[in-house]
């Protein structure tokens, strides 16, 4: 059974066995509905992975109460 991943540049869904090519970034493999969506990906990966946000900083101040930053 197959199931489909989504092109990270184009948002279309496909099935992995029949991507037109596939990249590597960080520990993820990405797979693509067009040549041309791996070429754009290639490019600038960055935008198209979304990155795990850091959690806030909670610092305490003066008077009892804390703040998150």
């Amino acid at each position: 059974m197959n199931h489909n991943v989504i092109d990270p540049v184009c948002g279309m869904s496909i099935d992995p066995a029949h991507a037109a090519g596939t990249s590597q970034y960080g520990e993820e493999t990405f797979h693509f509905c067009a040549s041309s969506c791996k070429t754009t990906f290639d490019a600038a990966p960055q935008k198209f992975v979304r990155v795990a946000e850091e959690p806030a900083v909670s610092s305490c101040c003066g008077g009892g109460h804390c703040a998150m930053q």
